[in-house]
């Protein structure tokens, strides 16, 4: 599908008008600006903002925070339904069987949390562990693998990764909170003054004379103006660059951005920024020559209350739409949020998706959440569905209560040495990696390791578009990337190594091993180490921490296919 200026300007679009609507609440309730069509449409565009009749209920406010300070019995599960052309029919109905289930009980007041978690792979075929929070300290428990927790001190993180001998440290914590509670942006009432000061006169000057229309629909109506697309980059330019200078949204989303960009400057050259991030914006609309065509947007009430925003737009064969909806029954509270976009000459379309809903809000003692989120469409000729959903229970009891860890029951690797943490650590992964196999053999699922490799629309795209290119390059000549992306996850260990990164590499060969169906895709392990188990266990033992080690590679046809290991 083609790429055009107007697509980004629509997104920015709708951000646009959830910022604006707080400046119109105030501007329609304070000034007598707007008539007819033209008022009702700003007017219910305006109650985005408004803590009655806006988009986010009171009640769903009262509830998060509840959670976030409160104590509750909680329980769930996620479940997917992926299906993409070509892909085989046994695949489609493991990923249909595959549920991931959890209870427990959260306590905020104390910090502290304990799950039940099963990966569900069959009725038959069961993968259970244990998650708990308590003593600041995080632990993972499963039979089978290890009697104990497993558990990491929720402090002085940046010494941990130390002695893993992750080098970069500067972007690792010395603590995470596992119980932030969500920030708060909400703006004032002086701050919805400002803001309405600062964009309404954009709005009411580039819109002002247009022709509003109403339509009446069942139970409200809906109301709509169409715009050009060069009265929207106008619109649009002159948004961005008061938005630049404003004073009070400004720190607010440097504020809701600040982990994304903290990630994104991790792997930047260059520091990343609002500020330069909307200058950015600014300069490519200022040198981007306006297109023929226009938006249409709609604001849709019901009951007087606003339920819907949608704007949409179609250029040459290209339509792209997108809906926001808020739909309320009885004690059920629902949103939709949806982009679509279709070609009809190329007769491609895509539709993303999040629809959540909540019941119980009223009384506030057991609530039901609701999420349903993925992609669905045909792209370059392929059938393509990823539907995934999360059911959870919450209910509150004030009677909770969470045991502390007890001595016996937990290894907390922050106080072992390094010898010790990497043995616990290869130890627990040899055991998983073994338990999974045989799993795996139970339910004939072995090509593509685990079906929570497909439990989000990023990793199931990239695993069936990896198998596919891998397949097609099989049937021809070896890909040179594919090549290079084999070889570089031992490449790295080439050379003089200490023995804790040569019992990194042994597992990375052990795992290569174990999901690789093509034979001559296995690699070999030769010299003063040898791998156990006819090349499936990691011989930890014979590595000395203390030691260095030569790592030498062996290629067959451009693929790594021995190592040898030499102790100095």
């Amino acid at each position: 599908m083609k790429t055009k200026v107007v697509g980004k300007v629509l997104i920015v679009l709708v951000v646009l008008i959830l910022i604006a609507g707080g400046a119109f609440a105030y501007a329609y309730f304070g000034t007598d600006l707007f008539k007819t069509n033209e008022e009702l449409f700003f007017k219910y565009l305006g109650q985005i903002a408004s803590e009655k009749n806006g988009f986010v209920e009171s009640s769903l406010k009262e509830y998060t925070n509840r959670k976030y300070e409160g104590k509750y019995k909680d329980s769930g599960e996620f479940s997917m339904d992926v299906d993409i052309s070509e892909m085989d029919s046994d695949i489609v109905d493991t990923l249909k069987d595959f549920k991931i289930t959890y209870e427990g009980n959260i306590d905020n007041t104390e910090r502290k949390n304990e799950q039940n978690i099963t990966l569900n792979y069959s009725d038959d075929v069961k993968f259970p562990f244990r998650y708990k929070y308590a003593n600041e300290t995080v632990g993972l428990q499963a039979d089978g693998v290890t009697e104990k927790y497993i558990a990491i001190e929720n402090k002085n993180l940046k010494d941990f990764a130390k002695k893993l001998e992750i080098e970069d440290t500067d972007s690792i914590p010395d603590s995470i909170d596992f119980f932030e509670k969500i920030r708060n942006n909400e703006l004032s009432e002086e701050e919805r003054k400002q803001i309405s000061e600062t964009y309404s006169p954009i709005f009411v000057e580039n819109l002002q004379g247009k022709e509003f229309t109403k339509n009446e629909e069942d139970g409200g109506a809906s109301y709509s103006v169409k715009i050009t697309y060069e009265e929207l980059q106008k619109m649009t330019l002159e948004t961005l660059k008061a938005l630049k200078e404003d004073s009070v949204l400004m720190p607010k989303l440097e504020e809701s951005f600040k982990e994304i960009l903290e990630i994104a400057n991790e792997n930047s050259r260059e520091e990343i920024t609002i500020e330069e991030t909307i200058q950015e914006m600014i300069d490519e609309l200022e040198d981007a020559e306006a297109e023929e065509g226009e938006v249409t947007v709609t604001v849709s009430q019901k009951d007087r209350k606003l339920s819907a925003i949608k704007v949409e737009t179609e250029a040459d064969s290209t339509k792209v739409e997108i809906n926001i909806a808020k739909t309320e029954e009885s004690d059920n509270l629902k949103y939709d949020m949806e982009f679509k976009m279709s070609n009809s000459e190329e007769e491609q379309e895509m539709r993303f998706f999040v629809t959540s809903s909540f019941q119980g809000l009223s009384q506030m003692q057991t609530v039901n959440e609701n999420y349903e989120y993925g992609l669905t469409g045909n792209i370059e000729g392929e059938e393509i569905k990823m539907v995934y959903n999360l059911k959870c229970t919450d209910t509150f009891d004030d009677s909770i209560t969470i045991e502390d860890y007890k001595q016996d029951e937990v290894q907390v690797l922050n106080e072992c040495d390094q010898e010790e943490m990497v043995e616990i650590l290869m130890d627990a992964g040899q055991k998983i990696y073994e338990i999974n196999e045989e799993q795996m053999d139970e339910i004939g699922f072995t090509e593509y390791g685990n079906p929570i490799m497909f439990a989000s629309p990023i990793l199931s795209t990239g695993i069936l578009m990896y198998n596919q290119t891998t397949s097609a390059v099989r049937n021809n000549s070896m890909s040179e990337v594919e090549k290079s992306t084999f070889n570089a996850r031992f490449e790295q260990y080439e050379g003089n190594q200490r023995g804790t990164a040569v019992r990194t590499l042994l597992q990375q060969v052990l795992s290569n091993n174990l999901t690789q169906d093509d034979n001559d895709r296995k690699i070999e392990i030769s010299g003063d180490v040898e791998m156990g188990k006819n090349d499936r266990q990691s011989p930890t033992t014979d590595i000395k921490s203390g030691s260095t080690y030569e790592v030498e590679l062996k290629y067959d046809n451009g693929y790594v296919s021995e190592i040898i290991i030499t102790e100095n």
